[in-house]
């Protein structure tokens, strides 16, 4: 069988119990328009699958304000302040860090926030995601208070709830190869990670409750990564959902 057929069989078991699968897809470091940018616009369009773009406030452009506002579900949270790297030499990157003073950290949130508040309005929603999905527990400790009522890195979450008030949404299947080649991962892994994922909320092994998650950032996909999108989300099952981003944070 292929890939593919393995993601059908798997949607098929979630047929047979009636219950549908959940998944919403999540794409990382927008700042401005681009021709990646617009493909993904276009499957949202199109497929009427929604999106969450994770927008990097200290570089955000005019022109992407101004486009995602004829958008219909798209929906920008918070992707740090400025993807700067704080670790020292041999620690793995990371923006939202133990090292620097919390002071420190919570200043350039709180800037990040009131830009992506006032530029998008009700657009943004108050989640964010660290920078190469990593993030220090005493960072996580501060979010609620700063105005976030949801937290998005990657794997299987844990808890629901990290902290008072602040729900934890993961993505689960990454479309890059970031160790290898830098480009499309390939089908079998991809889909393979998605059927993983799925197969572990049907039978209990993670928090079923938990939405599938797809991730992707535009500004490294290449024609294969594109192509695979566009047949993942033109794919059609009615065991399959694809979640507005306002019903993957629940808290509203």
């Amino acid at each position: 069988m292929s890939s593919w057929d393995h993601l059908r069989t798997e949607l098929d078991l979630w047929q047979a119990e009636g219950r549908v699968a959940t998944a919403w897809w999540r794409d990382d470091d927008a700042v401005t328009v681009t021709p990646e940018l617009e493909t993904l616009l276009s499957f949202e369009q199109n497929y009427k699958v929604p999106l969450a773009l994770a927008v990097i406030p200290a570089n955000l452009q005019d022109d992407l304000v101004e486009r995602l506002a004829e958008t219909l579900d798209t929906r920008v949270l918070q992707h740090g302040w400025s993807h700067q790297n704080h670790m020292p030499e041999g620690r793995k990157k990371q923006e939202l860090d133990d090292v620097r003073d919390i002071g420190a950290v919570v200043a350039d949130l709180r800037q990040g926030f009131h830009v992506l508040e006032s530029r998008f309005g009700n657009r943004f929603l108050p989640v964010m995601v660290p920078p190469w999905n990593r993030i220090a527990d005493d960072v996580v400790a501060v979010l609620h208070s700063l105005g976030f009522c949801g937290l998005s890195t990657f794997n299987p979450r844990k808890v629901a709830e990290p902290d008072k008030g602040l729900i934890q949404v993961n993505t689960h299947v990454d479309v890059i190869d970031w160790r290898g080649s830098r480009g499309f991962v390939g089908e079998d892994a991809a889909l393979g990670a998605m059927v993983s994922h799925l197969a572990a909320r049907r039978t209990g092994q993670v928090d079923k409750a938990e939405p599938t998650g797809i991730l992707t950032h535009h500004l490294v996909h290449d024609r294969a990564t594109t192509k695979f999108l566009d047949n993942l989300f033109s794919m059609e099952h009615s065991a399959l959902s694809w979640l507005r981003i306002p019903g993957v944070f629940p808290w509203q």
